[in-house]
């Protein structure tokens, strides 16, 4: 899975990649070019234990409200934002089209279903179209009310990212 942490400090934010795999019993951590291994355990509602592979250990408490993440150990306290970049980039795309526009595929897959014919009448966040990439299926959502006035696509094609899907015009 991959993410992006922003933390924040007195200094300003900082923004960081972060990959985090599944290792055997515990987990392989990416944090921008440094790969760790660690073991990650639930102990209390909130309290954790974590250990790295160079058996340091630490208590962790972990408070999350949505986005933020308040992580507490030894004698400090770490405010972070953990980002999905894929939901990222379609705030962004979202913000972009304003009120309608054509929806684009975030990544490469294939086109499952088509939920929505020419001449539909959408409201904002309407399921369009069903993609699945990398194993998953994904509702590609209106981004804005309007009218469906072009389909690019047809059900089993196969597209790239940044394809043209669906027209929606308010």
């Amino acid at each position: 899975m991959k993410l992006i942490a922003r933390l924040s400090e007195a200094e300003g934010t900082s923004d960081f990649d972060v990959e985090v795999l599944r290792h055997g019993s515990g987990y392989r951590v990416r944090i921008g070019d440094r790969w760790l291994d660690a073991d990650f355990v639930n102990v209390g509602p909130s309290a954790h234990s974590l250990r790295l592979e160079d058996g340091t250990h630490y208590s962790i408490v972990h408070h999350c409200a949505g986005t933020a993440h308040e992580i507490s150990f030894r004698d400090s306290t770490v405010k972070i934002e953990v980002i999905d970049p894929l939901a990222a980039k379609r705030r962004r795309r979202d913000d972009d089209m304003g009120a309608g526009g054509v929806v684009k595929a975030l990544m490469p897959g294939r086109v499952v279903r088509i939920l929505v014919a020419k001449g539909d009448a959408v409201r904002k966040g309407t399921g369009l179209l069903i993609l699945e990439a990398m194993k998953m299926e994904n509702e590609i959502q209106a981004p804005a009310d309007g009218t469906v006035d072009e389909l690019f696509v047809e059900p089993g094609q196969t597209v790239e990212a940044g394809a043209d899907l669906v027209h929606v015009a308010s």
